[in-house]
């Protein structure tokens, strides 16, 4: 390492603890935690330009970390640039909707159930697609939506093996996931699934059973919890590859809010025990088509969620909430240049939350494709010296490009620094620099 000036980056997060400092660089996403050296950190890192001593080994741990730049780095143009690329991955993304019908009703989905399942032209226009684009690519990524995606069971069956064929062909990594109710992930069809490589599962359960079952039923109106429940058991109990990962999703309504022990009792008696079963809370809230004005009485406020992360902390931090608070974790898919949503009628879209908009159609998969339309799309985000978001500390974690109808920053970064504070009491999640005492 060279002896010569740097600079602290200007995207770094200190946190004061009782006893020293943690700071985090949300550039590169990694985390020090200094004890006995604290208050020599705090005056590298508040000085203007430090002269960068490779025999400094703090100095020399901050620049590797990030925490110091070379001086004459612009760190702001470089964001810039990445923003006007949207390049934020190596991957094609695929999210393909099989069908839009749907086995369940939930009070507060924004869907209208308009379409049905995907047909072959369009499977077979898919696999085109995938073969003419996938050599500029490290691998494809596949994520199942819907509708409910497990009510077309042979679509995702058939389209899989042809992509993964494409992909093996061309030496291309393929991974899958996909987003379902859960209530047809028996064990038989999560086999089904696990062998076409589906190894990532959303699955969304609403808290305590009477809650769940008011607001996620069947389009009979029968109850779903305990379905649910018990697939996510079995599969548990019976499938011991370490392979796969299960996102348990809750939309949190305000009345949850009143039972989240009892809730956090229910997981740690079923689901907790596995690290494969991890959470992700999110209030409920309005992303556009509303059947019911009454729903909105249980749309959560910021405040909300604030408190549940506050009082729960530690429970919502996992290896898929560190992605979210990592480099480009906040950035939406919709966001992303090489990120595409195909519904069951061969449509090409952005947003999963607005399949009936013509802001979010660009064409059809293997008709025709709108690319200066899609390149208005992805330049709408962009940030000018004015926006308060321009030297946001933040900014490389979603780059203005959350939720494309968000209009503030995002509830899951407004705690941002209490989430980082619980990190810094986990080894897994720091490096040490300079002397720590031995208690």
């Amino acid at each position: 390492m060279e002896n010569q000036r740097v600079k602290p980056s200007a995207y770094n997060i200190i946190i004061e603890k009782p006893d020293g400092l943690a700071i985090y660089n949300t550039v590169t996403g990694k985390m020090i935690r200094c004890f006995n050296d604290a208050d020599v950190v705090r005056n590298i890192l508040n000085a203007e330009m430090v002269n960068n001593y490779a025999e400094n080994s703090i100095i020399v741990k901050l620049y590797e970390c990030g925490m110091l730049v070379d001086a004459n780095r612009d760190e702001i143009r470089e964001i810039e640039k990445k923003e006007r690329e949207g390049k934020f991955g190596r991957y094609m993304q695929l999210i393909l909707l099989p069908t839009e019908q749907c086995n369940f009703r939930c009070v507060y989905c924004y869907e209208r159930f308009e379409r049905g399942i995907m047909s072959l032209e369009i499977q077979d226009a898919i696999v085109n697609y995938v073969e003419d684009n996938i050599e500029q690519f490290s691998g494809l990524n596949v994520i199942w939506f819907g509708g409910e995606p497990t009510e077309a069971l042979d679509v995702i069956e058939r389209l899989s093996l042809r992509m993964i064929e494409v992909c093996k062909r061309k030496r291309k990594v393929y991974n899958a996931g996909i987003t379902t109710n859960g209530y047809n992930l028996t064990l038989e069809n999560f086999k089904k699934l696990k062998k076409l490589h589906i190894t990532e599962y959303q699955v969304t359960i609403d808290g305590l059973p009477a809650i769940h079952d008011r607001q996620r039923f069947l389009l009979n109106g029968e109850k779903t919890f305990e379905v649910i429940m018990d697939n996510l058991k079995e599969i548990k109990e019976n499938i011991k590859s370490s392979t796969i990962t299960f996102l348990i999703r809750t939309n949190f309504s305000k009345e949850m809010l009143e039972h989240t022990d009892e809730f956090c009792e229910i997981l740690d008696k079923n689901l907790s025990n596995d690290k494969r079963f991890q959470c992700f809370w999110q209030m409920i809230g309005d992303y556009g088509y509303i059947k019911d004005e009454s729903v909105k009485n249980l749309f959560g406020m910021p405040k909300d969620y604030q408190w549940l992360v506050e009082k729960y902390t530690s429970r919502v931090i996992n290896s898929y909430t560190r992605g979210l608070y990592g480099p480009d974790g906040g950035v939406c898919y919709a966001l992303k240049r090489d990120s595409i949503v195909i519904d069951s009628a061969g449509s090409i879209r952005k947003c999963t939350c607005d399949l009936d908009s013509n802001v979010n159609y660009f064409g059809k998969i293997g008709e025709n494709f709108d690319a200066k339309k899609h390149e208005e799309w992805m330049n709408k985000r962009n940030i000018n010296e004015n926006s308060s978001c321009y030297f946001c500390k933040k900014r490389p974690l979603c780059h203005n490009r959350a939720c494309y109808k968000a209009k503030k920053c995002l509830p899951n970064y407004s705690a941002l620094n209490l989430i980082l504070s619980q990190m810094a009491e986990d080894s897994e999640n720091y490096e040490i620099i300079g002397e720590k005492t031995n208690e």
